[in-house]
């Protein structure tokens, strides 16, 4: 079944002191590119949670937020550095001795506003239990996202699938017309010929030699049965369950190049209006197939 690269997905938790805002939002890309909006103390399990959504996701660009509040959520911790701050201080004392300022120094606010003497750093929940939790959000969300891709995959299997049958109609007219077209071309050929040289007698030899190099010429035969071919395979793909954007455009791009040979041999109006018709509903199916996953 086919899968939109389109789709969003949003996932609530809060129990005892965990309280955390799963968003997931896909839009069409060439790759799997993942974005994520995460508290500092997930880093150290980033990777693995981008790991995931690629599991799921396969294609597309993902932004996932993901927010978190509660007793253990992130708060300030203030460390200091005891060997920087004796090195300080014994260089102040120095100082307050040599200037004769030791009855107006206040020692605590001259240490803490010495860089780097206190240091503030975020502590979290330990990474590993979080990620226990974290793991069953998300794959509760990516679950959420994945249903939505696939109801906009049917939708875009249906429009895809009006549109094929209408192309498969106009290469079968197409197909009916050749042998019409082929006869037409002959005759004015014959016709032609015959206004040319008036009196003159006609060889028949020659003139069937020169209907057979036309008949090659005009001949769309290959064309035309290797575009049912694609249109047949391009029908198989809406039964896949796997990845097969890439495999759709691509197989589109062939059929695109089919139909533009049946125009170039082609002098028949008929032919050449159903052809235009063709590459027109051809381009708006490359544009859908850059949304499938």
């Amino acid at each position: 079944m086919l899968r939109s690269m389109t789709t969003y997905a949003r996932v609530e938790y809060a129990e005892d002191a965990w309280s955390s805002v799963l968003e997931l939002k896909s839009v069409n890309g060439r790759f799997c590119d993942i974005h994520t909006r995460l508290p500092r103390w997930m880093n150290p399990i980033e990777d693995r949670i981008k790991k995931l959504v690629y599991e799921k996701m396969i294609r597309g660009r993902i932004d996932l937020s993901i927010q978190h509040e509660g007793d253990d959520a992130k708060r300030p911790v203030f460390k200091p550095d005891m060997d920087l701050g004796r090195s300080y201080l014994k260089t102040v004392k120095s100082l307050a001795e040599g200037l004769d300022l030791e009855n107006t120094m206040d020692l605590p606010t001259l240490l803490c506003s010495l860089k780097d003497v206190i240091t503030v750093q975020e502590q979290g929940p330990d990474t590993e239990k979080a990620w226990e939790r974290i793991r069953s959000q998300l794959e509760e969300l990516l679950d959420k996202a994945v249903k939505m891709s696939i109801t906009e995959g049917v939708t875009l299997a249906k429009d895809l699938e009006s549109r094929l049958s209408r192309i498969e109609k106009w290469v079968e007219d197409i197909s009916k017309r050749t042998g019409e077209h082929l006869d037409k071309a002959q005759q004015e050929l014959k016709e032609r010929i015959q206004s040319i040289l008036k009196d003159v007698p006609v060889d028949g030899g020659r003139l069937a030699q020169e209907s057979a190099i036309l008949a090659d010429k005009l001949d769309i035969t290959e064309e035309i049965v290797r575009s049912l071919s694609h249109i047949e395979q391009f029908r198989k793909f809406f039964s896949k369950e796997e990845a097969i954007g890439r495999k759709m455009d691509f197989l589109l791009q062939e059929l695109f190049r089919e139909v533009n040979t049946m125009a170039s041999k082609s002098s028949d109006s008929v032919i050449s209006f159903l052809v235009v018709e063709i590459k027109c509903e051809l381009e708006k199916m490359r544009e859908q197939v850059q949304n499938v996953v």
